[in-house]
């Protein structure tokens, strides 16, 4: 339970995103109304906390019955009686009306598979692949150099140095940190991706490393640990902005105790 409505006095307790999902699959609640998440403290529309649910079972049943009315948005202004609108003639009706604009796809890179918001992503800074960025640069310096003595030598120093450019791209591009409302993830692999994970409220210790000239140049090692595991459980290594990413965590600690009952 974790969603409050706004202007919505038939429900003023938390929901959840099933209760969500029920009230509008029985037409009790608009999709366009908007909500607070007590995690996070952001307002959201219905439709977009619940546009990745599955279909509601038999058994899903609202919590408060309410009668079905129009959509409208809660935010929106309208009179307090809403007028019928005309049939129309059976001239306009064999007339084939416009077609319906399709509604505003939410992103999907803002949302894990599993439905949660990701409020930070990030890679391995380029920092900490310094020693190959640095041979393909002298690759393609050699190359440019050597294209005025020898045209095959420069071609091969070329491709050496723009495949190890590429290289590194993905070995950087693999590895990904992730910062949800509910978790703190690492995610590696080309191939196959494997991950390791650890739910914010289960987290007990956050350690941040900034030393010798990575830390000059504004690097940092981030280690989660849980009361479960005295190892290190999940590490965002060299990555830019490491406190600020220890500080998200710690406030979202802190909006998962005040929202408990």
């Amino acid at each position: 339970m974790r969603y409050h409505l706004h202007d919505h006095p038939a429900f003023p307790g938390l929901l959840s995103k099933e209760d969500l999902y029920s009230l509008v699959d029985r037409g009790s609640l608009a999709r366009g109304d908007l909500c607070l998440d007590t995690l996070t403290q952001r307002n959201h529309t219905v439709g977009d906390i619940i546009h990745d649910m599955p279909p509601p079972s038999a058994r899903s049943i609202a919590r408060v019955n309410r009668p079905a009315y129009q959509e409208i948005r809660a935010d929106a202004d309208f009179p307090d009686e809403v007028a019928e609108a005309p049939e129309p003639d059976e001239d306009e009706a064999l007339e084939p009306g416009p077609e319906a604009e399709p509604e505003d796809s939410v992103d999907a890179s803002l949302y894990t598979p599993a439905g949660e918001l990701i409020l930070h992503k990030s890679h391995p800074s380029w920092l900490l692949y310094w020693k190959p960025l640095l041979l393909s640069l002298l690759l393609l310096v050699a190359a440019g150099l050597l294209s005025q003595i020898e045209m095959e030598f420069a071609i091969a120093c070329l491709l050496l140095g723009l495949a190890l450019f590429v290289i590194t791209w993905i070995a950087r591009a693999s590895r990904d940190y992730l910062v949800t409302e509910e978790r703190v993830e690492l995610i590696w692999g080309i191939l196959g991706r494997s991950s390791k994970e650890v739910r914010i409220c289960d987290i007990r210790s956050m350690d941040v490393y900034e030393s010798g000239l990575k830390g000059l140049l504004g690097l940092g090692t981030v280690d989660f640990s849980s009361a479960a595991n005295a190892g290190i459980e999940v590490q965002f290594k060299d990555m830019r902005r490491s406190h600020e990413v220890k500080e998200l965590v710690r406030q979202l600690q802190r909006s998962a105790e005040t929202s408990e009952p």
